[in-house]
């Protein structure tokens, strides 16, 4: 196995597996068209539990509106939901379509599947349904996943909206209406799941995950694995070794930050306690240490003339790795953090107890286990600038 192999699979095997409560997963909701129409049903009409009004329904044409290139927008609301409608002409076969919007002035027809796909079902007849009257007439294919090869027979000209589109734009505009939310909280969970199942559980992020996952074992070397038959076996095979190597390199990181912890601690004591000093007036550091243990001992500690509570901390610190990340991710003592999105976990960090805050510093770990020059102020600098922070 490629000495890389933990590094390069790292990144891509970092989505949790673990699965959240989901009513749509307990009730084995969600797979079959009919549940989903009935879904869609509810949303799109005005007068429903969801106490949405005509919310969704606008979503839904405007999102039609912007696919229908060429033809003349339809109105934002004002519509009538049916469901189950037979769209054949007297004496033909029934043809069932399992939504239909309808105002004075246009006919939406929907039919809903899993993917992109009329299934049997006549285009000519529902775009005939829809235009009776003279009336607008729209044909809509509404489905989880979009595949135009599969759209013949006619289909191949009917408007195509996704179940996750739809979805993402009707959470996007409750999660920021906290009148919604606080009114209608059973509504807004069910919401909150619909975008889990529909838009966060299964779409191009999550086929990207998986994606990446099979490219970097291509990179690595290890694409010949699925070759290897049983598949479990080979499944087993490669946990196997992988486990053995990322236990191997957890062993390697611990033995790196002791480096970098004596490294740290002792430019602390022979450069940066002096700097501080002859900055801050003498005897400002009194003592650098590193005595922290469990996840706290990545830390070099600085006894300074600095006031304030230190809520059982020093008051003025040093920290990276494990104890960087949990003070500015986990611990609630720290209060003003780096965003966790912008934390590097590569460098140092400063915090200061009297504030409650962490920052991160341009002092590379590479850099310190490389050795820091006598002259190099740039740890000095930013705790300066820190302590200024009154």
């Amino acid at each position: 196995m490629p000495d890389h192999l933990v590094t390069g699979l790292l990144p891509v095997l970092g989505r949790p597996l673990a699965l959240g409560f989901n009513v749509f997963d307990v009730l084995h909701h969600g797979t079959h068209e009919k549940q989903i129409s009935n879904l869609f049903r509810w949303l799109l009409d005005t007068d429903d539990t969801h106490r949405l009004g005509d919310r969704f329904q606008r979503i839904f044409l405007g999102e039609l509106n912007l696919i229908q290139h060429g033809q003349p927008d339809l109105a934002l609301d004002g519509y009538w939901v049916h469901q189950e409608v037979n769209t054949s002409v007297a004496g033909d076969p029934g043809d069932i379509a399992d939504l239909v919007l309808e105002s004075g002035a246009a006919v939406v027809v929907v039919e809903n599947y899993l993917t992109s796909d009329g299934h049997g079902h006549s285009y000519d007849s529902y775009l005939q349904y829809s235009q009776r009257d003279g009336r607008h007439g729209v044909v809509v294919l509404l489905c989880r996943d979009e595949d135009g090869s599969l759209q013949t027979a006619g289909w191949e000209n009917a408007a195509v909206l996704t179940y996750a589109a739809l979805v993402r734009r009707l959470h996007d505009e409750v999660v920021t209406d906290r009148n919604y939310q606080l009114q209608n909280p059973e509504s807004y969970s069910f919401i909150e799941q619909m975008y889990r199942k529909f838009v966060k559980g299964r779409g191009r992020m999550e086929d990207q995950d998986v994606l990446d996952f099979v490219v970097a074992m291509c990179d690595t070397g290890e694409a010949g694995r699925y070759q290897e038959r049983p598949q479990d076996l080979a499944a087993d095979r490669f946990a196997n070794d992988l486990a053995e190597q990322a236990r191997e390199r957890f062993g390697e990181g611990r033995e790196l930050m002791h480096r970098v912890k004596a490294r740290l601690r002792s430019f602390g004591t022979e450069v940066l306690g002096p700097q501080l000093n002859a900055t801050l007036g003498d005897g400002f550091v009194r003592k650098v240490s590193a005595t922290y243990s469990g996840i706290y001992q990545w830390t070099i500690n600085f006894e300074a003339s600095d006031d304030g509570t230190d809520f059982g901390e020093a008051r003025l610190q040093l920290k990276f790795g494990p104890s960087a990340w949990f003070a500015n991710e986990k611990d609630p003592n720290w209060t003003n953090t780096v965003e966790p999105g912008l934390a590097d976990y590569s460098r140092v960090f400063i915090t200061r107890a009297k504030n409650r805050e962490i920052r991160q510093s341009a002092v590379t770990l590479q850099e310190v286990l490389d050795g820091l020059a006598p002259a190099d102020l740039r740890l000095h600098d930013e705790i300066v600038r820190l302590l200024s922070n009154d």
